[in-house]
């Protein structure tokens, strides 16, 4: 993590995009996120685990400069897909080409596990949404041998698929609900061989997909021109005017690596066409994770250059340089201090617009997975 440049063009990314200044907020309250990590040691007490794959709770003190393990459950492989549930539990999802889902209990302790293999020949796409009645989520998946993506709807209290869609692409991602409780799927286009290897690149096919969850209806479909851009991460912002936006996260996947490297990061729906407001290079083609920013705009991961990105509305063909840091990845917030979180290989930091930013090392050596998820305090 690299202190001295994290602030460095706030000033003038404030000045810049004219982004209306909050009052100054009181010192942070601790922070609680979801979260999955790979642990290269021991967990430490009272906590107890061998290196590994796991979800559990993290609880960060910003005032006492302090972070603890408040929940940590072992899992097969990365754990992905995460959301909180309003009786203190929480789901949690495995990475793409992953086998299981599970939830967990309001003490962090497993309550239901389900192995994706014993159910059908699918595999994990990573991502996962509450339903609109409280007691159902829809998971991302992808047929291996065909590379089909699929939308399943299942009981949080079972886990058990009720009901499924094919997503009209392949592998699909992250999924959101817009404002009629109709879902938005990127399908990030890309075959893979059933090793994981991706396969046929020239074959790509990547697009934005609005269904209705009750049926499977496809209402609106959505491309790019570049074929080699694949959609894959979403998050949803108003702008000052009342405009509704969805931001889409981008990774290139041009064969030549100076293409890839120079590929626009974000695109931009709002409702009726998707676009690419900004060509700059500055995400080296690959984000790891999208979230609401202040003034409308929002927060990228530059997950392989190690740079924390924001897009605002009033300068749409900027990206603007917030923060750098090794390998920046899983993003929230605002928090109620109006703070942005940021996760590092490192550490997580926090970012304000009128505060000073905090920087914290993990409390032993981890890597966590590039999204994680605020959970009320």
């Amino acid at each position: 993590m690299d202190k001295r440049s994290f602030l460095r063009s706030a000033a003038a990314m404030l000045a810049a995009a004219s982004l209306p200044l909050p009052a100054l907020a009181a010192m942070p309250r601790p922070t609680r996120l979801l979260a999955g990590w790979r642990s290269t040691v021991d967990l430490p007490a009272p906590l107890s685990g061998a290196p590994g794959d796991y979800v559990g709770v993290i609880e960060i003190d910003w005032a006492g400069a302090a972070i603890r393990l408040q929940s940590a459950l072992p899992v097969s492989s990365r754990g992905h897909g995460l959301l909180g549930l309003a009786d203190g539990g929480y789901l949690a999802l495995a990475y793409r080409h992953g086998l299981w889902v599970m939830r967990a209990d309001a003490q962090g302790k497993r309550a239901a596990l389900i192995d994706l293999a014993t159910e059908s020949a699918r595999v994990s796409g990573g991502h996962i949404e509450l339903a609109a009645d409280g007691q159902h989520f829809f998971t991302s998946e992808i047929e291996p041998k065909s590379g089909q993506g699929w939308v399943s709807v299942r009981s949080i209290a079972t886990l058990r698929k009720v009901a499924e869609w094919p997503t009209r692409g392949m592998d699909p991602h992250q999924i959101a609900i817009d404002a009629q409780g109709m879902l938005l799927i990127p399908n990030g286009g890309i075959r893979y061989t059933p090793e994981g290897r991706k396969d046929k690149l020239d074959d790509m096919d990547s697009s934005l997909v609005r269904l209705n969850p009750a049926s499977g209806e496809v209402l609106g479909q959505w491309r790019l021109r570049d074929a080699r851009l694949s959609m894959r991460h979403l998050a949803w912002n108003e702008t000052p005017k009342g405009e509704t936006l969805l931001g889409i996260a981008m990774q290139g996947e041009h064969a030549e690596p100076e293409r890839r490297k120079e590929a626009p990061v974000l695109a931009v729906w709002n409702g009726k066409e998707i676009s690419i407001p900004s060509q700059s290079p500055l995400g080296e083609g690959y984000t790891g994770d999208i979230m609401a920013g202040p003034g409308g705009g929002f927060i990228l991961s530059a997950q392989l250059s190690g740079k924390a990105l924001l897009w605002h509305p009033g300068e749409a063909a900027r990206l603007t340089l917030i923060g750098e840091f090794f390998r920046a990845g899983a993003l929230s917030g605002p928090d109620e201090e109006g703070g942005f979180l940021i996760a590092g290989e490192k550490g997580p930091a926090r970012w304000h617009l009128r505060e000073k930013a905090q920087m914290l090392a993990w409390p032993i050596p981890m890597s966590p997975d590039n999204h994680w998820k605020l959970l009320e305090a």
